[in-house]
């Protein structure tokens, strides 16, 4: 890759990393509902899975899982459900039926697996890594693989700024007015709100 053709890829690669998407979004409702640390460790997370993804695309493993209808839906379904069922949760964390510690949420383990496992089902990130990385790749060049991954490492690095960023801030605004019950409420529903619509938006994604 030339100097010219490597810009092009560090601003697109950029662009895309600022263009508020599902990865964003998940790590500005972790970072609401459990405060700055939360959304780093969730975004950290989530870069570690764009790692899986790029390894896979890497070696070939992501194109055959977009060849497939059965592996792709079934993955669909599963990363969807699994938003879903972290959604209620932060619902029923303001009604009673979770009480009010949030030791779930700040598990520093739990929140880098969420944002881990969140990453590495949704099929689409997949598909990017597949669509996307090889435009910067000449095919008569040698260690073509080695160069998808480097390029993935570099779209899982930068999206870890800037996503663990916007969940830093999220949750510094949210832990200055999180002793007020009736705010601590809204934000509560409003990262699950973020998290439900999250989920909905991968089970009814389509394959293209």
């Amino acid at each position: 890759m030339d100097i010219q053709q490597l810009g092009l890829f560090v601003a697109a690669v950029l662009v895309l990393n600022l263009t508020p998407g599902p990865d964003m979004l998940f790590s500005a409702a972790s970072g609401m509902k459990g405060g700055s640390r939360a959304g780093l460790i969730s975004a950290l997370g989530i870069g570690v899975g764009g790692l899986v993804h790029a390894l896979l695309a890497a070696v070939g493993v992501t194109a055959l899982i977009a060849s497939s209808d059965l592996a792709f839906t079934a993955l669909r379904i599963i990363g969807a459900f699994y938003l879903l069922w972290i959604g209620v949760r932060s619902f029923k964390s303001v009604t009673g039926e979770q009480t009010a510690s949030l030791s779930y949420d700040l598990s520093g383990r739990r929140l880098f697996a969420r944002g881990f496992v969140t990453n590495v089902l949704n099929p689409k990130v997949g598909l990017f890594f597949i669509a996307f990385l090889p435009q910067f790749v000449d095919p008569a060049s040698e260690g073509v693989a080695l160069q998808i991954f480097l390029m993935g490492c570099f779209v899982g690095l930068s999206g870890t700024v800037i996503n663990g960023t916007v969940g830093f801030f999220a949750g510094e605004a949210s832990q200055k007015i999180f002793d007020r019950p009736a705010l601590k409420k809204a934000i509560a529903w409003l990262s699950g709100s973020l998290l439900i619509m999250l989920g909905v938006r991968l089970l009814f994604v389509e394959r293209k």
